[in-house]
């Protein structure tokens, strides 16, 4: 069962201590209110971090009438992982996580001309919970041995978690990935991946899409 709270300027979505994690937890959103959207949205953006986003690609495209944005490998979103979740001790994510659930969501935003009320639709796009393999975290490395998960590919490389939320890798230009990672206090690992669109149409409407690749993991206790 899903508890939405009101805490500070935004609404976030977490579950009920005793049941099974589910896909679209552990959420913060922008209050459904044009008279607080915007800056609820600018608030939750306003720690993302060009060091991660150095892998970041996006995409503009505007006439007369449209103007919209395309951005992956982002830290941007007006959906982002609850922020409590951030700065855990690096020795906690130490060891070897069964995935427990994957799967990929999108949440739409969008507002008419002169609606002081904004809609928004959730949508899971997939979900796969069983047979999904595991990832190893060294205090160097990161080993992933994930099954039945195409999108994915397996890799073995160096990490750093930057700014104790950003789950970063080693590239030729240095650590950078805006992955998104934390965990919760039942002990569960999550990690998000982002992608951002907006679509305005002048006179029309605004639309406002994240869609989140998830993984979750709870930890092989030896």
């Amino acid at each position: 069962m899903k508890i939405i709270l009101a805490i500070g300027f935004m609404i976030i979505s977490t579950f009920v201590s005793g049941q099974n994690i589910k896909l679209t937890d552990y959420l913060i959103y922008p209050r459904l209110d044009s008279a607080y959207w915007n800056a609820d949205f600018e608030l939750l953006n306003s720690n993302n971090s060009p060091i991660a986003n150095r892998c970041q690609t996006c995409v503009y495209t505007q006439t007369d009438t449209i103007r919209s944005r395309f951005c992956f490998n982002t830290s941007l979103g007006h959906v982002q992982l609850d922020t409590t979740l951030y700065n855990f001790q690096a020795d906690r994510l130490l060891g070897e996580w069964i995935v427990a659930d994957f799967g990929t969501f999108e949440v739409t935003d969008s507002i008419l001309p002169d609606s002081k009320i904004y809609f928004r639709k959730e949508k899971i796009l997939n979900e796969q919970n069983q047979d999904l393999g595991s990832i190893l975290f060294s205090k160097k490395r990161i080993s992933t041995k994930l099954k039945n998960i195409k999108e994915i590919p397996n890799k073995n490389k160096r990490y750093k978690i930057l700014e104790g939320k950003y789950l970063t890798m080693k590239k030729l230009i240095g650590y950078c990935g805006a992955t998104i990672i934390g965990i919760t206090k039942e002990g569960y690992l999550i990690i998000d991946d982002h992608t951002f669109r907006t679509l305005a149409i002048k006179g029309g409407y605004l639309l406002v899409n994240t869609t989140i690749r998830r993984i979750i993991l709870r930890k092989i206790i030896t």
